[in-house]
């Protein structure tokens, strides 16, 4: 059975990148944001310190709810507005067989513990 699942691969190429602990803090934060959004089946951020792009992977549960998101004010709007640019679109993918070798639900071996146990 095919998955119905898309992805869409976002990178941001800020003019002055962060260090990775910043961009970690930042991703933190959005959280909130991204956990119960309608559609949405995972989001992973990535940073390449090397040349100064982070980025982000959303997996969406279908080719609706990715357009969707993408016509959204958050999208549109608020994301642009609060980093001062526009991320760019590298690609909308179809998806095979998603695989985790673990269930993250509440943060645990994630950044959510991290933070919470450097404080």
């Amino acid at each position: 059975m095919a998955s119905e699942k898309k992805a869409l691969w976002v990178v941001f190429r800020p003019e002055k990148p962060e260090n990775i602990a910043v961009m970690r803090k930042r991703f933190q934060e959005s959280y909130p944001v991204f956990k119960d959004m309608p559609g949405l089946f995972s989001k992973v951020w990535w940073c390449n310190p090397e040349n100064g792009e982070w980025g982000a992977m959303y997996i969406f549960n279908s080719e609706a709810e990715l357009q969707e998101y993408l016509q959204s004010d958050h999208w549109l709007k608020k994301v642009p507005e609060k980093h001062g640019y526009k991320p760019e679109i590298v690609a909308i993918l179809d998806l095979g067989s998603i695989l985790y070798k673990q269930v993250v639900t509440d943060g645990k071996n994630s950044w959510l513990t991290e933070l919470k146990e450097e404080k």
